[in-house]
C-alpha cells in the first residue's frame, strides 16, 4: 500500500568484478542517548540487540518492536553480549556493573542468572558453538569458561594473565579456543574432554591485540590490532602465522558466515576485507557514519549486515551477493520452524548430512518458469526431506528406542517439582519443559524413581509420507508399569501450527440470537462468514510501513465482535505463508451460503513490462526482476476463483491494487432494487449466485499509508462503512461499502473476477 517511492534515499554500490556483492542502507536506529557499542542479530534472526554507552542494552524482536530494555550503572559504559546459538539466551556483560554478566533468556526476556567471576570491565563474552560453554574475558586479566549445569551457568575454569585480555573464541567446532589481549600473545588451548588445556602461544607481537574473530569452517583465525590484521592457521594444535593486512582496526572484527568476509570499523568507516585462500583485500568502505565506527557484525543468513558508532546510531545494511551459511540454509529449508532440540542438534556434522542427502531439483531456487503455487509444493516436500533427517538425528542423539508397535521410547532428563494443589509434575525431556498429572502417592514414587521411569510416544507417518508426527506423550512407571499422560509445552519432533487467528469472538448471547431472529434472518440463509487479513508493516527488502497492522486488527476486530464473522489475522507474512494460508482456505469445506473475506494490506507494485500487478511479502526481492518472489495478481486471482466458496470478496488496500482485473469493472446495484422484499427472501435471492467481487483501495497508482498511528484514507473508509452496520435492516452489502470508499482519493476500484454470476452480492450480517 502505499506510497513506495520510485527513488530510494539509500547508498548502493555495486561491483561486477566480486559476484555482484551490493549493500544498501535498510535501516537506521538512531538518536540514542549515547554512542553504541555493539549491534547485532541473533542467530535465526529472530532478535536484534544493541549496547548503548549509557550501560543500556535493547532488544527487538524480528518486527523491530523493542521487547527488552535494561540500564545498569552509566559509569560502566557500553556492554558487550552473545546470542547462545540455540537463541535460547543471551549473555550481556556489564550488566548492573561493569564486572558482570546477565543470562538472559529470550523467550520471556527473564534475566535467570547474574554471573560474577572477574573483578574489573569485561571485554567480551562469547557463547561455544555447540551452546555448551561461555567465555568471559576481562581487563582483571583474566579468562573465565562457564559450563552450562542443567540451568546455570558454573565457573569451569579460569585463566590468569600479565595483561589485559580483550578477547576469548572459540573455533567452529569448539576443539580450540584462542585467547589475545594487551600482553601482546595469542595462546591456544586444547579442548580434552571438556577441559582446555594449553597448546601453543605466540609471544612479543608487535602491538596490543583487540579481537580474535575465527572463520566459519576452517582452523584458520584473523587478529586485530590497531595497524593490523593478522592470519594464522591450527596445524597439528600450532599457530602458523600465514599472512597480514596493513590497515587500522578501531577494534572488534567478525567474519561472515561464509568466511568470504570481513568487517570491522576503521576511522569513520565501516571496512569490508574480501578473504581468499591467498590473500587479504581490502575491498568495500562503506562512507555512512559520521564519528568513530566501533565495528560490525553480519546475519547468519548474508542477508544483512549492520554497523554500530559514536555518532549514536546502528544502521542495518541489506546485502546481495553475501551466501548464506549451511546452517542458515537448513532453516531456511524448514521455513525457520525448528524446534528447540531441532536447533540444539544443528551442529557442523549434522548440517553437512542433511544437505549431502537432498535432490538438488528440490533446493534449487525459483525461476520465471514456475507458478508460485508450483514453488509452494517444491518447498513443502523439501521441509517434509529436512524434517524427517532432524527427525532421525534426534533420535539418534538422545538414544531414543522405537518399540514394533509404532512407539517410542523417550529417556526424562531430569525432574525439576511437583506441584500438590494441582497434582502436576514438572520435569524435562528433549529439551523441553512437560507436565504430568499424578497424584500425590504416584508422585512420591516416581520422585523415588524418576531415572528408571520413560515417556513414550506414538510415531506415525505424516501426511506427506516423508517425515512422522509424534503423539500421545506417555509417562511409564519402570515396575508397576503404570502411565500417566504427558503434557509437552514445545513438541520436541515439530512444530505444532500457531494459526495466528486474533480469537476476539465472543460466544455468542442470548440477546444477539434473539436480535437475528428478530429480522427474520435465519442460521440457513446467513451460513458461516469467515475472513482471512493479512497485513504487513516490516519487509526484507523494501520500506517499512505504519499502519497497515493497525488497521488489519481494527478492521478484525470489528468484523469479529460486530458481525457473524470467523476471523483470522496473518501478521507480516512472507510469500510462502501467504499462499499456504489461502490454500489452507481453499481445502475447507463450504456451504451454499457461506462467505470469505480475503483482505490485504501493505505494498503493491505495477511492472510495466509484464503489465502485472503484484501484492508485495515481506520477504519479496527488490531487484527480483522476474517477480518470482512477488504474489501476482493473476495468480491471487487463480486461487482465490478456485476456492469452493459461493461468496468471495477479495479487499486489496495496496498500491496499485486496482490491476488485479485487467478490465477495472465496476459493478453495482440499485440502492432499492429489493425494497419491497424481507430481509430473508433479499439474502436467498442474492445467494443463489456465486460471488467473486474485488474492492482495492485505487487504481494502476501508489496509495498513501496514511499519517503514523491513524488509519489508512482507504481503511478508514471501509471502517465507516462497517461501522454503519447496514442500516436499518443490519445487512452490509458491498453497494452499501462502495458508498463510503468511493470519494477517497485516489478513487477506489471495485469489480467482479472469475466466475462471478450477475446477480450476486457480498453481504455481511450483524450481530
Amino acid at each position: 500500500m502505499k506510497k513506495l517511492v520510485t527513488f530510494f534515499l539509500i547508498l548502493f554500490v555495486f561491483h561486477a568484478n566480486a559476484q555482484e556483492f551490493s549493500y544498501r542502507e535498510k535501516k537506521e536506529l538512531k538518536s540514542f542517548p549515547d554512542y553504541i557499542m555493539q549491534s547485532g542479530f541473533s542467530p535465526f534472526r529472530n532478535y536484534f540487540a544493541i549496547t548503548i554507552g549509557n550501560n543500556t542494552i535493547e532488544i527487538y524482536d524480528k518486527d523491530w518492536n523493542k521487547v527488552f530494555s535494561h540500564q545498569g550503572n552509566p559509569k560502566s559504559v557500553g556492554g558487550h553480549f552473545s546470542f547462545s546459538p540455540d537463541e535460547k539466551y543471551l549473555a550481556y556483560a556489564k550488566y548492573k556493573s561493569d564486572n558482570d554478566i546477565a543470562i538472559i533468556r529470550l523467550e520471556d526476556r527473564k534475566v535467570i542468572q547474574v554471573l560474577n567471576g572477574h573483578s574489573y570491565f569485561i571485554n567480551q563474552v562469547e557463547f561455544s558453538h555447540n551452546g555448551k560453554f561461555l567465555t568471559s574475558a576481562s581487563s582483571d586479566k583474566s579468562v573465565c569458561i562457564w559450563k552450562w549445569n542443567k540451568d546455570q551457568l558454573d565457573l569451569h575454569q579460569k585463566f590468569t594473565f600479565e595483561d589485559v585480555i580483550m578477547s576469548a573464541s572459540f573455533n567452529y567446532n569448539d576443539e580450540f579456543l584462542i585467547t589475545a589481549g594487551y600482553n601482546k600473545k595469542i595462546t591456544a588451548y586444547k579442548n580434552l574432554n571438556g577441559k582446555f588445556l594449553p597448546c601453543d602461544t605466540i609471544s612479543n607481537l608487535k602491538y596490543w591485540l583487540y579481537d580474535v574473530s575465527f572463520h566459519p569452517f576452517k582452523n584458520e583465525l584473523i587478529i586485530s590490532s590497531n595497524y593490523e590484521l593478522r592470519r594464522y592457521n591450527l596445524e597439528k594444535q600450532k599457530l602458523v602465522f600465514k599472512d597480514s593486512l596493513k590497515v587500522s582496526v578501531n577494534g572488534a572484527i567478525e567474519y561472515n558466515s561464509t568466511g568470504d568476509y570481513l568487517t570491522f570499523g576503521k576511522n569513520n568507516d565501516l571496512l569490508i576485507v574480501k578473504i581468499t585462500s591467498d590473500e587479504m583485500i581490502e575491498f568495500e568502505h562503506i562512507y555512512r557514519h559520521a564519528a568513530h565506527v566501533f565495528g560490525g557484525s553480519f546475519s547468519d543468513d548474508g542477508l544483512f549486515l549492520t554497523s554500530f558508532s559514536s555518532d549514536k546510531s546502528a544502521i542495518v545494511w541489506e546485502l546481495t551477493g553475501v551466501e548464506p551459511s549451511q546452517k542458515s540454509l537448513v532453516v531456511d529449508y524448514m521455513d525457520r520452524e525448528l524446534t528447540s532440540v531441532q536447533k540444539i542438534i544443528l551442529t557442523s556434522e549434522v548440517i553437512e548430512s542433511i544437505l549431502n542427502k537432498l535432490d538438488n531439483k528440490l533446493t534449487a531456487s525459483r525461476d520465471e518458469f514456475e507458478t508460485s503455487i508450483q514453488y509452494s509444493d517444491r518447498r513443502e516436500i523439501l521441509k517434509s526431506e529436512v524434517l524427517a533427517q532432524l527427525q532421525s538425528f534426534t533420535e539418534k542423539h538422545f538414544n531414543i528406542n522405537s518399540k514394533a508397535d509404532g512407539k517410542v521410547q523417550i529417556p526424562i532428563e531430569r525432574i525439576i517439582g511437583y506441584n500438590a494443589d494441582l497434582q502436576i509434575y514438572k520435569i524435562r525431556f528433549l529439551e523441553t519443559d512437560a507436565g504430568i498429572k499424578i497424584p500425590v502417592e504416584d508422585a512420591k514414587s516416581f520422585k523415588k524413581n524418576w531415572e528408571k521411569a520413560f515417556l513414550i510416544a506414538s510415531k506415525t507417518k505424516s501426511d506427506n509420507g516423508v517425515s512422522y508426527e509424534y503423539s500421545n506423550f506417555e509417562l511409564v512407571f519402570p515396575n508397576s508399569k503404570k502411565t500417566f499422560e504427558v503434557t509437552p509445552l514445545e513438541n520436541p519432533f515439530h512444530m505444532v501450527k500457531n494459526h495466528r487467528n486474533i480469537n476476539l469472538a465472543k460466544e455468542r448471547s442470548e440477546s444477539t440470537i434473539n436480535k437475528a431472529e428478530t429480522k427474520a434472518v435465519g442460521e440457513d440463509s446467513r451460513g458461516t462468514d469467515r475472513a482471512i487479513i493479512f497485513a504487513t508493516n516490516v519487509y526484507d527488502s523494501f520500506s517499512e510501513l505504519v499502519n497497515p497492522v493497525i488497521d488489519a486488527t481494527t478492521i478484525a476486530e470489528e468484523l469479529q465482535t460486530s458481525y457473524f464473522v470467523q476471523t483470522e489475522l496473518i501478521i507480516n507474512p512472507t510469500l510462502k505463508e501467504a499462499i499456504e494460508k489461502i490454500r489452507e482456505y481453499a481445502k475447507l469445506e463450504y456451504k451454499p451460503n457461506d462467505n470469505l473475506l480475503i483482505f490485504f494490506a501493505g505494498h503493491g507494485i505495477y511492472d510495466e513490462v509484464f503489465k502485472e500487478g503484484y501484492v508485495i511479502s515481506r520477504d519479496s526481492k527488490s531487484d527480483d526482476v522476474a517477480k518470482t518472489s512477488y504474489l501476482s495478481h493473476s495468480n491471487l486471482r487463480t486461487m482465490i476463483n478456485n476456492i469452493p466458496c459461493n461468496h468471495v470478496l477479495l479487499v486489496m488496500d495496496v498500491c496499485f491494487g486496482g490491476t488485479f482485473d485487467p478490465l477495472v469493472a465496476a459493478k453495482s446495484r440499485a440502492a432499492d432494487m429489493y425494497s419491497e422484499v424481507t430481509n430473508e427472501e433479499f439474502i436467498l435471492r442474492k445467494k443463489k449466485y456465486k460471488t467473486r467481487l474485488y474492492l482495492t483501495s485505487g487504481g494502476k497508482e501508489y496509495v498513501p499509508d496514511g499519517r503514523p498511528g491513524h488509519h489508512s484514507p482507504f481503511a478508514r473508509k471501509f471502517l465507516e462503512a462497517m461501522r454503519n452496520y447496514g442500516g436499518s435492516d443490519g445487512i452490509l452489502t458491498m453497494n452499501e461499502i462502495i458508498q463510503y470508499v468511493e470519494k477517497v482519493e485516489p478513487q477506489p476500484r471495485f469489480g467482479e473476477f472469475g466466475d462471478n454470476e450477475p446477480g450476486s452480492d457480498f453481504i455481511l450480517l450483524v450481530k
